[in-house]
């Protein structure tokens, strides 16, 4: 009889100085992440990805069940113990639980095949939640010591923010925990009780806009008190005013700030703290229903309920509890004022979703405005319900351009429901474009890989982007280019800054600021796959290349499963990838004619993609202004 095999199934949060697996010729090592396979690669350590017991179906799969699953809360045994206040608390954490989904539904099936393919005869050697999941799979498992880490599930939590702190000519960025990030934005909240509104019209419309960036929005706030709208400011994720900058321009514009300090009061204290135990209550009687949710949470016919449960009852009760004073302040802003509008940029944001919801008992109007470069395939419409970008739920879009209204109807969104207005983030461009170009640059802006989509997880696409991200840096300082990277402003984002140091330690990264003053002083602008910045770089008149990195990789590629947009099918960008990359920088930077050709497409696309060119904000506050309410 064969003695048994051990495997070790190592992640990230394993001290691998502890284990003693090098010398044992019966031991096989299996990888379940990124940081893991990359410490036994360094010190040539052979091992499997455990990618690699996974089919390319199957990893398509992990995602559309994902999206699925977090649709959990429409059971109508459950609706009624999960509702608060006529606001659906599992509806409110539908984006941060795709993403949990989507990694803990691929570790189960990963050591689900690796079960089946080794069997249960021999000894598991793993830790934190692996442990959990392959202990519900075989007897023979021994836990091995680890930090403890629950950032799977409470991935919001775990995020570092990019924040550049002090004044224009000495500052500096860096990333701080969320927690600290929340106690920075409740302290510069007090400014808001310095903001007189004592010179305010309310027999005028009452618009709400809520968790827009302050700075994007620069050309709206200073074009307001030109209009007869008051806007009412309530930011619940982001702050509303962080620097003296953001401070004027509220002042100035004369909009209404509300939070904790102009909402909180004694009588929605006392419900927070009684209607938290009683929403506990419900809470665990929900989760009575062993049969519902062992049936439900489930891939490919196989429950990972068990292993899941206290994980996930534990998620919920934090979260929703956390939720009670949103809806509480929500309620207590709708009551205050009378709404004639309300103005969001996504639809799956828990805020949004408390907004949308008691306006419909309201009634009053929801516009969801486009806030990025939107993928307008026909492939992409799934992806786009769950990123919020459609209106769904909304009672009206406003769109950029033809091409967002084009697409809308063509996936079947009502005329009346779509309005073409432009946007006034690009207003400022105006100004740039007045200005000379400055230094000759190439600027790259980086993006991917993310950790709530199943294909981004794979070791071979973070390697791919890697590897793209560093062939990208060493063609453009061989060339003898100045090269400036611009890092993703998402903090789950993967960050090459220690990559690219060492291709060329004058490399400037950049992790926060505005881009397109970036884009206008660079000669180049290069893009990973797909980015909204590619509209800043044609409104600029800059020449792109979009280098494919998804698009080109054999697990089930996502531009393959979502299509391409308009902006990547035109020739208004030029397309390489890995191994074409440098022959098209060199063609992009030597041949004349073939840059001026992608400049002249870029011009003709951008007059379909943007309508009101650097009039974005004039356009929508005269729509808003003259807009009858005809439901």
């Amino acid at each position: 009889m064969n003695p048994s095999k051990n495997i070790f199934l190592l992640d990230s949060q394993i001290n691998f100085s502890e284990i003693n697996y090098l010398d044992n010729s019966d031991s096989q090592i299996i990888t379940f992440d990124f940081d893991s396979h990359d410490a036994l690669k360094k010190n040539s350590v052979p091992h499997l990805i455990s990618d690699t017991f996974l089919s390319k179906k199957e990893l398509l799969d992990i995602q559309k069940n994902a999206y699925l699953l977090s649709y959990w809360y429409k059971e109508e045994t459950l609706e009624e113990n999960i509702e608060y206040e006529n606001v659906n608390l599992g509806s409110l954490i539908q984006a941060e639980f795709i993403n949990i989904l989507v990694n803990y539904s691929k570790r189960f099936l990963e050591c689900l095949n690796i079960i089946r393919k080794f069997g249960t005869d021999e000894n598991y050697h793993c830790s934190g939640l692996t442990y959990e999941i392959m202990k519900h799979f075989s007897v023979k498992v021994e836990k091995i010591n680890d930090s403890y880490d629950d950032s799977l599930f409470f991935p919001l939590d775990s995020l570092k923010i990019k924040m550049k702190l002090g004044i224009k000519n000495y500052s500096t960025e860096l990333e701080i925990s969320q927690n600290f990030f929340k106690k920075l934005k409740k302290f510069t909240e007090k400014s808001s009780l310095f903001l007189s509104n004592k010179n305010i019209d309310f027999t005028q419309k009452n618009i709400l806009i809520s968790e827009f960036n302050t700075l994007s929005y620069e050309s709206l706030f200073s074009k307001i008190p030109e209009f007869k709208l008051n806007f009412i400011f309530f930011n619940r994720r982001q702050p509303t005013m962080w620097n003296t900058k953001t401070f004027s321009m509220i002042k100035k514009s004369g909009v209404i700030v509300e939070n904790d300090y102009t909402l909180m009061n004694s009588e929605i204290k006392k419900n927070i703290k009684n209607d938290k135990k009683n929403i506990e209550i419900k809470i665990n009687n929900i989760f009575k229903n062993a049969n519902f949710f062992d049936s439900f949470f489930s891939i490919n016919g196989n429950s990972f309920w068990t292993p899941f449960s206290s994980h996930f009852i534990t998620y919920f009760k934090k979260r929703a509890l956390e939720f009670i004073k949103e809806i509480q302040l929500t309620k207590e802003l709708l009551n205050k004022f009378h709404f004639s509008f309300i103005l969001l940029h996504s639809e799956v944001g828990p805020n949004e979703k408390i907004l949308l919801q008691l306006a419909k008992l309201k009634k009053i109007p929801t516009f969801l405005l486009q806030h990025g470069l939107i993928n307008d395939s026909v492939e992409g419409y799934d992806h786009n319900v769950y990123t919020g970008v459609i209106p769904i739920e909304s009672d009206h879009a406003i769109v950029w351009g033809k091409v967002n209204e084009d697409y809308f109807r063509q996936i079947g969104i009502p005329e009346g429901k779509i309005h073409t207005i432009g946007t006034p983030i690009y207003d400022n461009l105006k100004d740039l474009n007045s200005i000379d170009s400055g230094e000759d640059y190439v600027l790259l802006a980086t993006s991917g890989p993310t950790k709530e989509v199943a294909v981004d997880l794979a070791i071979e696409n973070i390697e791919k982007n890697i590897a793209t991200i560093k062939k990208i840096a060493e063609t453009v300082v061989s060339h003898n280019k100045k090269l400036i990277v611009k890092l993703h402003p998402s903090p789950d984002e993967y960050d090459p800054s220690k990559i690219l140091r060492k291709i060329n330690p004058e490399i400037e990264i950049i992790k926060t600021g505005n881009i397109g003053e970036l884009i206008k002083k660079c000669s180049l602008f290069i893009v990973i796959d797909v980015s909204t910045s590619i509209i800043d770089a044609h409104l600029l008149g800059k020449p792109v290349i979009s280098v494919a990195v998804w698009r080109t990789s054999s697990i089930a590629v996502k531009a393959a499963k979502t299509g391409l947009p308009t902006v990547l099918e035109n020739n208004s960008c030029a397309l390489a990838d890995i191994s074409s990359f440098e022959k098209i920088f060199h063609k992009m930077i030597h041949d004349d004619e073939f840059r001026n050709k992608i400049i002249k497409n870029a011009n003709t696309s951008i007059q379909k993609h943007m309508s009101f060119h650097y009039d974005g904000a004039t356009a929508l506050l005269t729509f808003l202004e003259k807009f009858e309410n005809k439901f």
